[in-house]
């Protein structure tokens, strides 16, 4: 009688270890990966946005859509645009409240240099009531009126406004001509990045102009109020 034989299969020892160091190889290049991955977001998550950048674009879009059209106050009948270096006040169509957009709506910024906050506020534009408009740039608000206004405040470390009109040479700190509106305002601020950054918006117009930071006046360790006439 004879007995079926079977062929003997398997691994060799050789082959084992090979499929071994693959295995810690793979396994190894896996770790380091992942150990990589953790660490950027670990990184990206301790980082603040730079909510400058969104607050100067929203800046630029409200002055290109100014409303130019004069409002009847108690002593005169003028456009509404104040200006300061630390503060600015304009009607514009362009609202944060996208339910109101087309809307006029009045728009204040105001530069606070000891907290270093910029507070952007609104207020919907009525123009039968100018009292309200009056205490809302004054920083006065009436309690009835309370819900229409929106604010928000954004962390600056450093923020500069500057204008400049159609016959103007220079840029000025402050615009104090009622019946006429700037055609340019000169944005400056230090990001969360530490770089001064500048941008001239124009009232009125689609297109703000970047503006090199070897052509900024008071660019570099002083404030960024110095150069800017009176």
């Amino acid at each position: 009688m004879k007995l079926k034989r079977w062929d003997k299969t398997g691994f060799t020892l050789i082959e084992l270890i090979l499929a071994t160091a693959i295995s810690a190889l793979v396994v190894g290049i896996l770790s380091v990966c992942f150990s990589f991955a953790l660490r950027v977001w670990q990184s990206t998550q301790n980082q603040k946005p730079d909510h400058t950048f969104q607050l100067a674009d929203l800046l630029n879009r409200q002055l290109a859509e100014c409303d130019p059209k004069p409002i009847k106050f108690k002593d005169s009948v003028h456009p509404l645009f104040a200006g300061q270096s630390n503060s600015i006040a304009f009607v514009t169509t362009h609202s944060v409240k996208a339910i109101s957009q087309g809307v006029p709506v009045v728009a204040r910024y105001t530069y606070d240099p000891n907290s270093r906050v910029l507070n952007y506020s609104e207020l919907l534009l009525d123009p039968y009531h100018v009292d309200f408009i009056e205490r809302f740039l004054a920083g006065r608000a009436s309690s009835e009126k309370e819900t229409r206004i929106r604010a928000y405040g954004v962390e600056f470390p450093e923020f500069v406004l500057a204008y400049a009109g159609k016959d103007s040479r220079e840029f000025l700190k402050a615009w104090d001509k009622v019946e006429e509106l700037p055609v340019e305002v000169l944005l400056r601020w230090r990001g969360n990045d530490s770089m001064v950054h500048a941008r001239v918006c124009m009232v009125n117009g689609l297109f703000s102009i970047e503006v090199p930071k070897a052509s900024l006046p008071g660019a570099g360790g002083v404030g960024l109020n110095t150069g800017l006439n009176q």
